[in-house]
């Protein structure tokens, strides 16, 4: 199983309901099919808001959109969508919580070779 961030605005272009249904690309399906039957954790990008890691959902499925040719919906296991209490942000004194997403200095960088939906992940797969 794979261990996904899944990148949401609330203003997204994509049938995406956090609760509900993750819209994706193609280029995107094997990572998702490996997070089948495991928990996500969803972040709202900074250019978004100022939410970050704000809540976690179980992927139950993943099938092909019906009608768009080359996306995809992750479908999250009804009851298990959980809005964290407290959004928990990305960076905290300017330095990302994830070493991953850092320099060896320290400064914040993004994980570019991880994308949903043509945005950034905010994190990797680990």
């Amino acid at each position: 199983m794979a261990k996904l961030v899944l990148l949401h605005r609330t203003d997204s272009i994509y049938d995406d309901e956090p609760d509900r249904v993750y819209d994706f690309p193609r280029s995107y399906l094997s990572a998702m099919q490996e997070g089948r039957g495991d928990w996500v954790v969803y972040y709202e990008p900074v250019k978004a808001g100022t939410r970050g890691y704000f809540a976690a959902a179980k992927i139950r499925d993943v099938v092909a959109k019906p009608g768009v040719e080359g996306r995809f919906l992750a479908r999250i296991e009804p009851g298990s969508y959980i809005e964290f209490d407290k959004p928990v942000e990305r960076l905290r004194d300017g330095r990302p919580f994830e070493t991953a997403l850092a320099h060896p200095d320290g400064r914040p960088k993004i994980r570019w070779g991880a994308t949903v939906g043509g945005a950034p992940i905010a994190g990797p797969r680990v």
